[in-house]
């Protein structure tokens, strides 16, 4: 990652309003529509968080109607000083939906208005003619439900996996074929990655999650072999993550048409290339590809003493050309690989019997599909090929609130999670 603390141009951010999660490259002068079409849609301009500590929160000044400039809150105080005395139970409350003297569109005018989201709250909560009577707990509930939907503040973060997960995961589970981030967490504990090793990924639907976050790992040492289908790889979230140029160094990519079988790869010497018949350094590879740029940050563009001078890279696309990433694939495969992570939508059959072949043996492997049936039809498949300590299994993930008095399951989980079959190859002899 960039070494800076600060929110600077041309490195993306995610920007956070309540549940909602978008990512964004800043420039300045540029505004980004967020939100969904309609009402929830809003427009910012984000010069305000220039130069702003990653993680700050920006109150949303209203320019005109849709579109906010932002303004870093400096004393974040608790603006939910609302609650100050309750009820003693709920028991003779009746939610009949006549509490609220407001109607929608009186409140979508509040909103309009210009008012605060503190402001837009306080005049619902004195509307309501049970707020008072509930008990505290029930009222802060209340309160941080509206302030959530109606205050106008927003965080803008350094991208994190975690934060990245979360956001595709958010805004469509099927973008990232419901890969959510304990099982991603462990595909990657299953297959072992980390600093220094020599990994195989094949990635399909899932936004190059699985790529961001192996690499992520393995830092600047290692190598990882990223094997795709189609014209170009899957690098969405890779391209979120701000890595820098030592960082992609690692990752290499190749066709997995151009994966050569592994006794015609062993009677390559040294590294040289396959006959043209296998399509590897084949003439359309040497096209040249958009290569790295780099930026240097002087002291007048850095507010803090800390960051003066400190290089901040902007990766974008690829580090080498695509021959180059054949040839330092090939010889990665070549030299073996000592964990290899699949994760795709179509039937894995075919490419983790492939590549297969490539794992040292007494290594692990680990398979991600949405669905059971294909990887256990793969089950069988890979226990005849000397595999060993085979799994296969689907993670229950459940969220749980922690307050004070209040802890308890929420009431709402995702259905599923995904599949994960891993295991380890052994060696015939």
């Amino acid at each position: 990652m960039p070494l800076t603390s600060k929110i600077q141009e041309d490195l993306n951010v995610v920007v956070e309003r309540s549940t909602y999660l978008k990512s964004c490259r800043i420039k300045a002068g540029r505004t980004y529509t967020f939100g969904k079409r309609g009402e929830g849609q809003f427009t910012l301009n984000l010069d305000g968080a220039l130069g702003c500590s990653h993680g700050s929160s920006f109150r949303m000044e209203r320019v005109s109607n849709k579109l906010f400039n932002v303004k870093v809150i400096e004393d974040n105080v608790d603006s939910l000083d609302i609650v100050k005395s309750g009820g003693e139970d709920n028991r003779d409350l009746c939610d009949d939906g006549r509490s609220q003297k407001l109607t929608p569109e009186e409140i979508i005018q509040l909103k309009s208005s210009g008012l605060s989201g503190k402001e837009v709250v306080q005049t619902i909560t004195d509307n309501s003619s049970t707020f008072k009577e509930k008990t505290v707990y029930s009222q802060e509930k209340y309160v941080n439900k509206k302030h959530k939907k109606y205050a106008e503040v927003i965080t803008i973060h350094k991208p994190s996996i975690r934060l990245l997960s979360r956001m595709y995961y958010h805004q469509d589970p099927l973008k990232i074929s419901n890969l959510r981030v304990d099982t991603l967490s462990q595909l990657l504990c299953h297959a072992n990655i980390q600093s220094g090793g020599n990994f195989a990924v094949f990635e399909s639907g899932t936004a190059g999650l699985v790529s961001a976050a192996m690499l992520h790992r393995m830092g600047t040492s290692g190598r990882l072999v990223h094997v795709y289908h189609g014209n170009h790889p899957q690098r969405d979230a890779v391209d979120l993550m701000n890595f820098t140029v030592p960082e992609l160094e690692v990752m290499s990519f190749i066709n997995f048409t151009k994966v050569p079988d592994i006794e015609e790869l062993k009677s390559v010497e040294n590294g040289s290339e396959i006959h043209q018949d296998n399509k590897v350094g084949t003439e359309e590879d040497s096209l040249p590809q958009e290569e790295h740029r780099t930026k240097e940050i002087g002291e007048s563009e850095s507010n803090d003493a800390s960051d003066k001078d400190t290089p901040v890279w902007k990766p974008k696309f690829f580090v080498r050309k695509q021959i180059e990433d054949v040839r330092v694939s090939l010889a990665a495969l070549q030299e073996g690989i000592e964990g290899l992570v699949v994760a795709c939508r179509q039937h894995p059959v075919n490419v983790t019997t492939q590549l297969l072949k490539f794992l040292k043996p007494g290594h692990p492997f680990a398979i991600f599909s949405p669905y059971k049936e294909p990887l256990m039809e793969l089950y069988f498949e890979v226990k005849s090929q000397n595999c060993t300590n085979l799994r296969l299994t689907e993670t229950w993930l459940r969220h749980y609130q922690v307050l004070p008095q209040r802890t308890h399951p929420e009431v709402n989980m995702s259905g599923g999670g995904g599949y994960l079959l891993y295991g380890t190859r052994i060696s015939k002899e």
